[in-house]
């Protein structure tokens, strides 16, 4: 038990400084992302021209479709009408070629292009054109999800109670169809079942098929953004906001670096540091800023909608808090001319008081060590007290069973009519109930003397409403003679049982009932041993 308790230190003292650290050496790695952002987008360049450069007028069709298709892939999630461009060039080599699947294939492109641009209704359209039987597995991969993608954003812009709910469902069964038809195991496959979770409020699960997702997954493609942010997402609804924003952070990197233009986790990132840390708004509205310019390079009427409606509240933030700098300084500058003064006074001062403290310090010092002297005598004294009253106690314990003793050798003497023997013992007596009861009141006027505040501190020990209290005329009852004689050092039961005129299993049995009053039945003895410990 010892050592699991180690590790749990251990891994409290060491993990959760190394998670903080993590985390910012993340920010950091997303900043210097952000400062090559623009390299990041020529390398993407590069290899666009690098795919253009391989087209030529005499080529196969069959071989320009699959270089259109190429570069579109390149481009859906980089520049908005340029996919559009080569989406209308690949529809134009399968017309001309008469080819049903590349008809397909352009019409799925050109729906994902118009659902991400906001046209929900002209997508949807589009793909009612395609036979879905006609389909092979590739292809109706991006079938599905293409149908996914158009209600999914549908019902987001819609954001009502009547037709979102609608596109939600149909959102559902397309990411059911969607996941039927994936490869079992595969990132993709895992990446949907997390998603699917997900929607149905199922996070934990949900954060597992993520997990299995990243798996393998290289930060410079795509998918590897879209399981960050949907981990960024479960956590958030975990409540969880240390993983929100570590995987939000992951999500914003691998945007940069794939480059994607249409994304969201670097804005969601700007609302949360703005609604979290108000002393890093500079820095939210930077990366709002950034978003801006992917929605506006993306040409995404919708993102920067988006965008549009979070700018004003972060952008005015930021004046505010640049104004409220500005006036900070001018009056830290009057308050700094003012305290230069004061200080020069408050140094004279100082100095004239230091001399006198010197002296206070000294008398304080004598006064201090006369007081340890005087609490060492007091000290001294209470266990000098708590010697005589044990010791006390003790010669009445003697005394008691003595008398008892004395009384049952009356009584065998009477039985034997041994009456000669009874004359000589003439002088003896036993303790009579008044005797007991005098005895009672001079040990709890005795013992309350000594400790005043017994009943009071005894009784914080006890569960509410079990407190006992002596009955009008008593000073202490049974239960608190018993345990006053437990404070006093005296735990045989058979000792307490023989001063308070009981039987031990009777001492017992009312020691067991006040204990399972106690707040804390296993400690209760032992902390009435400690109570009243000044006198």
């Amino acid at each position: 038990m010892k050592k699991y308790l180690l590790s749990v230190l251990f891994l409290l003292f060491v993990f959760v400084p190394f998670r903080a650290a993590n985390k910012t050496d993340l920010s950091n790695e997303l900043e210097s992302a952000l400062k090559l952002r623009n390299q990041y987008s020529l390398r993407k360049e590069a290899r666009i021209d690098s795919l253009k450069r391989l087209l030529y007028p005499s080529m196969d069709d069959n071989e320009r479709f699959r270089l259109y298709n190429a570069i579109y892939e390149e481009y859906y999630t980089y520049r908005f009408d340029s996919a559009m461009l080569y989406v209308d060039k690949e529809e134009q080599v399968a017309m001309a070629l008469s080819h049903p699947a590349y008809r397909n294939l352009s019409i799925i492109h050109r729906s994902v292009l118009l659902s991400t641009s906001g046209y929900f209704s002209e997508s949807i359209q589009n793909l009612e054109q395609i036979d879905s039987r006609t389909l092979n597995d590739a292809t109706r991969i991006e079938y599905y999800a293409a149908y996914e993608w158009a209600y999914s954003m549908w019902a987001e812009y819609s954001n009502d109670k009547v037709y979102a709910p609608r596109y939600y469902e149909k959102e559902m069964l397309y990411q059911d169809s969607l996941i039927s038809v994936l490869p079992t195991g595969s990132s993709l496959h895992n990446y949907w079942k997390g998603e699917n979770l997900y929607r149905h409020q199922r996070y934990a699960e949900a954060e597992k098929y993520y997990q299995k997702a990243l798996e393998g997954v290289p930060v410079n493609v795509r998918l590897y953004a879209m399981v960050t942010y949907g981990l960024a997402l479960v956590y958030s609804k975990l409540g969880d906001w240390n993983e929100y924003e570590h995987y939000l952070i992951k999500a914003a990197i691998s945007d940069q670096v794939c480059p994607l233009k249409e994304n969201l986790a670097l804005q969601e990132l700007a609302l949360y540091i703005f609604k979290n840390r108000s002393g890093e708004v500079s820095r939210a509205n930077r990366y709002l800023n950034y978003s801006m310019e992917d929605a506006q390079f993306y040409n995404n009427r919708l993102r920067m909608l988006e965008i549009a409606k979070k700018f004003p509240s972060i952008v005015l933030s930021y004046q505010e808090q640049n104004l409220i700098k500005s006036r900070r300084l001018q009056w830290s500058l009057i308050c700094i001319s003012i305290l230069s003064i004061g200080l020069v006074v408050s140094l004279i001062y100082i100095y004239r008081q230091m001399h006198q403290l010197h002296k206070r310090r000294k008398i304080l010092a004598d006064m201090n060590q006369e007081l340890q002297h005087l609490n060492k005598a007091l000290v001294n004294t209470n266990h000098t007290r708590e010697e005589y009253v044990s010791l006390f106690m003790d010669l009445c314990a003697a005394y008691i069973d003595k008398l008892n003793k004395y009384q049952d050798l009356v009584k065998r003497k009477v039985k034997a009519k041994q009456t000669d023997d009874l004359l000589k013992l003439v002088n003896a007596t036993k303790l009579s109930d008044t005797d007991a009861k005098e005895f009672f009141v001079n040990f709890d006027t005795a013992f309350l003397n000594l400790y005043p505040k017994f009943i009071e501190e005894f009784n914080a020990l006890l569960r509410e409403g079990e407190e006992i209290i002596p009955k009008r005329g008593e000073i202490l009852n049974t239960e608190l003679r018993i345990f006053a004689l437990i404070r006093m050092g005296i735990q045989d039961s058979s000792r307490i049982a023989t001063l308070l005129f009981y039987s031990p299993q009777t001492i017992y049995n009312h020691r067991s009932v006040v204990k399972n009053k106690a707040k804390m039945r296993d400690s209760f003895e032992k902390q009435v041993e400690e109570l009243c410990a000044v006198m």
